[in-house]
């Protein structure tokens, strides 16, 4: 999809990219949720967009971005009750809580995450209580307690698979679990700092491509280069703060298309 090079850089202007400027504070609440949406602040970029009321001209568009929160929301909440549940296998509690509460920023109304907390804050697993509810009903055995070493070396062998098949920001996550279990366990830390080089490269490329499609006005291509870098890293905010821009673009386009009938 192409554009005109000065009706891109006009609209990316009038969007802003910093709160609390004079441009912030004289622009629509649509054009506020945006500057905030860009910012990360997506809870103060919501309640900007629930300011616009049914019938205005900004409505349908406010509604889209507010649908584009809920959906990278829920992605985000996803991936650090995924964290949690890891470090909740290992009996790391206390880090399997941080993760659960980040979830819960996320997406507060999410009960199984809810749950998933009170457990953990309590010193026990939901998840073990969730497999013993499911299997059939045998004599009680004395559970065996796993070593940190034993837990360790799980971890370690699931995170060079991974490494192994260039899934870097799963491998990344794993490791980091096997230093939270025994630190500097065998070539743990390089293995970690390897997976991070091979991500960052990644990172890099795709990252680029994505601004040299922009430049040339592609930008359907462009936020299929910034949606790989955001598999690899879902917090890149070069990423997010170019897709948001590219799709604001597209968005504002569409409605002068549709105005325009």
């Amino acid at each position: 999809m192409r554009f005109k090079p000065f009706l891109i850089t006009t609209i990316i202007i009038a969007g802003g990219c910093t709160q609390f400027t004079p441009r912030y504070f004289t622009a629509s609440p649509y054009q506020k949720s945006l500057i905030l949406y860009n910012e990360g602040k997506t809870i103060e970029a919501k309640e900007k967009i629930f300011e616009i009321k049914k019938g205005e001209s900004d409505y349908k568009m406010a509604q889209e971005l507010l649908l584009k929160i809920d959906r990278l929301a829920l992605k985000l909440a996803e991936r650090h009750k995924d964290l949690g549940e890891e470090y909740e296998r290992v009996s790391l509690y206390s880090v399997a809580a941080q993760e659960y509460r980040i979830a819960l920023n996320f997406d507060p109304a999410n009960q199984l995450i809810q749950k998933r907390l009170k457990a953990v804050e309590e010193g026990r697993s939901s998840l073990q209580q969730e497999k013993e509810q499911q299997q059939p009903k045998e004599p009680i055995k004395v559970k065996k307690t796993l070593s940190p070493d034993i837990l360790a070396e799980e971890h370690y062998i699931k995170g060079v698979a991974m490494l192994e098949s260039k899934q870097y920001a799963k491998a990344i996550d794993v490791f980091e679990i096997v230093l939270k279990l025994v630190p500097s366990y065998k070539d743990t830390e390089n293995l970690l700092a390897i997976a991070e080089k091979e991500r960052g490269e990644l990172v890099d490329i795709h990252l680029k491509k994505g601004i040299y499609y922009f430049q040339k006005e592609d930008l359907e291509l462009a936020i299929r280069e910034w949606d790989l870098v955001l598999e690899l890293d879902p917090f890149n905010k070069t990423a997010i703060d170019y897709k948001v821009k590219a799709e604001t673009v597209m968005e504002k386009m569409k409605d002068i298309r549709e105005r325009s009938k």
